[in-house]
């Protein structure tokens, strides 16, 4: 008899297949930059800007910052302390740039971060407003017949009036007369017609300047640069109740010009007023002047 010389457990084993087994590996999950676009730059001033960006895609990782970055220099970068920071995520945004320098052009990029990195959208320029010595304010203010006091304008803000809006009305045997004016306070002075002594305080009517002509101490034939009251309009009412007026502003709201003088200087500028005839209520609707001295300013100009 033969003997089997490889024994029982041998046999055993060979008598059954081998099993195999393989695990599966999950493939490793890819991010990348995210995808960022700049957009529109509206709002320039001499010192600031409004730019808009959004952020497309976050590339598969959440965006931690987002925002815009600027410079003098193309391909500005986050390393530089001019960026703003809009917020984490996606979507679109907005940002405001300030500091800036007048008549300065700018490059600036929007930006997106994730964990893989920083992804600029493409770059954009723009210029800022040159400086503009003309200062100008919007108003509002309103005077009428019976109001206690008239409208005090400070130009310059130094805690001084330069010219006072007034309503005054007189009467005689003909009738009545509103005078609707202004009166230049101290050295300040304003443009206006010869005066007229049979009106109240010889007022005369103040000249109406065109819109964009030129305000300086140049004149035309019977105009005048005069400290004293002058008419912007005249309501004549007679004793049968008739009305007429008298001067530029009984149409519409126009402008006239100013000299304002400061420390012996003079600085050229406008007001804008109404006279409403319903309400016989003046209005002030804003003004400006020119802060260098001498310098000449267009009607109604509210930068140069």
């Amino acid at each position: 008899m033969r003997t089997n010389i490889y024994g029982w457990h041998t046999l055993l084993a060979l008598s059954f297949p081998m099993l195999l087994f393989i695990g599966c590996e999950d493939e490793p999950e890819t991010f990348s930059l995210p995808v960022v676009q700049s957009l529109e730059i509206t709002n320039i001033t001499t010192t600031s800007a409004t730019c808009s960006g959004v952020v497309i895609s976050d590339g598969g990782a959440q965006v931690t910052a987002r925002g815009v970055c600027w410079d003098t220099s193309p391909q500005p970068t986050t390393s530089l302390l001019t960026k703003t920071f809009d917020g984490p995520d996606t979507g679109m945004f907005v940002s405001e740039l300030t500091n800036l320098l007048p008549n300065q052009q700018y490059y600036l990029r929007a930006y997106g971060t994730n964990a893989i990195g920083t992804a600029y959208g493409e770059a954009l320029s723009f210029s800022t407003n040159p400086y503009s010595s003309i200062v100008y304010k919007p108003d509002g203010r309103t005077v009428k017949l019976g109001d206690p006091f008239p409208i005090a304008l400070d130009l310059t803000e130094d805690g001084l009036v330069d010219f006072t809006v007034f309503m005054e009305l007189t009467a005689n045997t003909k009738g009545d007369r509103l005078y609707a004016g202004i009166n230049p306070i101290g050295p300040n002075l304003i443009k206006s017609g010869p005066s007229i002594e049979e009106n109240y305080l010889s007022m005369g009517l103040l000249i109406a300047e065109n819109f964009n002509s030129t305000i300086d101490d140049q004149l035309e034939p019977n105009q005048q640069w005069t400290g004293n009251h002058g008419a912007l309009i005249i309501r004549n009412t007679s004793t049968l109740g008739n009305v007429s007026y008298e001067g530029s502003w009984a149409a519409q709201k126009q402008i006239v010009g100013i000299q304002n003088h400061v420390h012996g200087s003079i600085h050229f500028g406008w007001l804008q007023l109404t006279f409403d005839k319903e309400t016989e209520i003046v209005t002030l609707i804003d003004y400006a002047y020119d802060s260098i001295a001498g310098q000449s300013i267009k009607a109604g100009a509210i930068a140069n």
